[in-house]
Parts: structure tokens; C-alpha cells; sequence
């Protein structure tokens, strides 16, 4: 599926300004390319669809549908005025923000992107860019664009991961009931940990990639040649994204930090259990070992002859075990 969002100027009747619109549309397949393409974007494409565009920008665009397409060894180059730059996005930032890979292909006056999986982002910045066609004037402007729109989207699903993670907070460290309803909780907050650490490694992830490709866009040569207000946004996203990195670093600490008070709750819970336990074999100890003593096979033991020797014994077994439990008490053991 080729997308190309193209400039087309109203004519000066209807616009007496002159202002550029940025008109976006879906390409059939024997549809040409429009002259004044500044985004063609590429959703799985076929064969012919990336021989249609190689045609147009005039370089080579790898995608999968190539016989030839093999990985790059590296992830951002320049090859004969022509740069080629991969970073993951993310997917789907509101519910399981999973990443997906996506090529740049900046071009001196077209953008080539090339992705496989959904990326609301890029539908987001679309019509965005429709709406305000300023900035849509260089292959740079659209790429920035295109990153500072995956920013908010990545800025947003970061504010509800730390959202997600005050409730669970609260719902640990305010669990009520008894044993078994904290237990649920526990484990509940345990599933609900893992995908906020899924999710916050995805968003991490994603941001040090993109934060290569903006050094790269910083660092390279040819981006010297963009206005001024490209390389000022350019510098302005990086310092946003690594804001963002530091951000994700502490909810990831969050996650941890959840997740070690819940297993130390856990802990200090089947501690009970177990303290229980030992209460109880300590607590029947005695009476067993006054009835092993009574079940002994000799002949001359006294206490049987005794008409008060039965009694005597339950009495004694009785404060065995009373006693160790008044104790456990006294002490505030129990």
C-alpha cells in the first residue's frame, strides 16, 4: 500500500497568498506517483509498489518485497546523498504499546517510510500535516514531525503506565480483607506488574532507539543544509525524548520497587503460615510426649495401678499444650 501526501498550490485566484496544502491519499495500483510528493509512506508493500517509488525518488528503497533485501549492517548511513535510517516505534502506545521497525528513506526532496505493522502515530501526524501544510515544505521538517508526534504518543502512554502503577500501589499496600482476598490481590498485582514492565520496556526500548536517529540527523553533514527551524526542532525533540528516557527509568525503578514489596508481602504472609505451624507442632508437643510415655509396654509403671491415673494424665496433657500457648501470648508471639 503506497500513501503519498504531495504539495499542491491553490491557484492565486482562490489563494491570493499562495499557501501550499498538503493533499494525502491512497495510491492505486496503476496510479502514478504525483510530482510534489514530500511523504510517500509504505505499508507492507509489494514488488511493484517499491519498484514504483525506487522509480520516483531515484534510489534504492529497501523493503522485504525486494528478491534482494538483505539487513543493513548498520542502522543509519548515507549513501550518495541519500540517508537511510531504522528505529522502532510503537504500535499500539494505549493499550499493549508493542514496537514495530520502520526505515527512513530521507530523500533530498521526498521522505521514503517504510513499516510492516500499524503505527497510530503516523495516522496521527498525517492529519496533522494536512491541517498545517508549513511544515511539510522538507523531507527533515516531516521526519521530525513524524518523531515528536511518536514522542506525545510514547509521552502519553508513559503518564498512564504511572497512573496504572499508583493504583496498583494502593491497592497493595491497602489490601484488606482476610488472608485469601490479600492473597488474590497479591497475586493479581504480580500479572498487573508484568505488563506495566512490558510496557515500559517497549517505550524504553523505542526511545533510545529514535534517540540514535535524531543523533544521527544532528550529527550528519547534510542536515546542515536544512532551515534553521528544522535543526532547532530536531534538537528540541532530542532533548524531549531523553526527558521522557528519564521519565521511563523511574517508573521502571516503580515496577521494581512494587514488585519487591509485593513478594516481601508475600513472604511475611506464608511467614504467618509457617509461624502457625511451628506454633501448633510446639503447642502439641508435650501432650505427645506424655501419651508416647503412657503408651509405653512395661510392667511396672505405678500410674496404672492409679484409680485417678487416667484423669491425672488428660489434665496434664491439657495444661501441656494451654500453657505454651499462654506463653506464646504473654509474649506477644502470636
Amino acid at each position: 500500500m503506497i500513501i503519498v501526501h504531495s504539495i499542491a498550490k491553490p491557484p492565486a485566484a482562490e489563494d491570493s497568498a499562495g499557501v501550499a496544502s498538503v493533499v494525502c491519499r491512497r495510491l492505486g495500483p496503476n496510479e502514478p506517483i504525483p510530482q510534489g510528493a514530500i511523504w510517500i509512506d509504505l505499508v507492507e508493500p509489494a514488488m511493484e509498489e517499491d519498484q514504483r517509488v525506487q522509480e520516483f525518488v531515484g534510489a534504492p528503497v529497501p523493503t522485504k518485497a525486494d528478491p534482494d533485501y538483505t539487513e543493513p549492517p548498520e542502522a543509519h548511513y548515507s549513501e550518495n546523498g541519500v540517508r537511510y535510517l531504522h528505529a522502532l516505534f510503537i504500535s499500539e502506545p494505549e493499550d499493549t504499546p508493542d514496537v514495530t521497525g520502520v526505515t527512513f528513506v530521507v530523500c533530498p526532496t521526498t521522505l521514503v517510510t517504510v513499516r510492516y505493522h500499524p503505527v497510530e502515530s503516523f495516522d496521527l501526524f498525517s492529519q496533522k500535516l494536512c491541517r498545517s501544510p508549513g511544515q511539510a515544505l522538507f523531507p527533515d521538517a516531516v521526519a521530525v514531525g513524524l518523531i515528536n508526534t511518536a514522542l506525545n504518543r510514547s509521552a502519553r502512554a508513559l503518564t498512564k503506565a504511572g497512573e496504572s502503577l499508583d493504583r496498583i500501589a494502593s491497592a497493595v499496600f491497602r489490601a484488606k480483607g482476610d488472608q485469601s482476598s490479600r492473597n488474590q490481590i497479591y497475586s493479581d498485582t504480580l500479572w498487573a506488574l508484568g505488563r506495566e514492565d512490558e510496557k515500559i520496556s517497549n517505550l524504553r526500548e523505542s526511545m533510545v532507539s529514535v534517540e540514535r536517529l535524531l543523533l544521527f540527523l544532528i550529527g550528519d553533514g547534510s542536515a546542515e543544509r536544512s532551515p534553521k527551524p528544522v535543526r532547532e526542532a530536531t534538537k528540541t525533540a532530542l532533548r524531549d525524548l531523553q526527558s521522557l528516557e528519564e521519565d521511563a527509568s523511574f517508573k521502571a525503578q516503580k515496577v521494581q520497587f512494587l514488585l519487591d514489596a509485593t513478594l516481601g508481602l508475600i513472604n511475611l504472609a506464608q511467614n504467618d503460615i509457617i509461624k502457625l505451624f511451628s506454633v501448633l507442632a510446639v503447642i502439641f508437643m508435650p501432650p505427645t510426649v506424655i501419651a508416647s510415655i503412657y503408651g509405653m509396654n512395661f510392667k511396672s509403671m505405678p500410674e496404672l495401678e492409679w484409680r485417678w491415673g487416667y484423669p491425672l494424665a488428660l489434665v496434664l496433657m491439657v495444661c501441656a499444650a494451654v500453657l505454651p500457648y499462654v506463653f506464646f501470648r504473654w509474649k506477644k508471639w502470636l
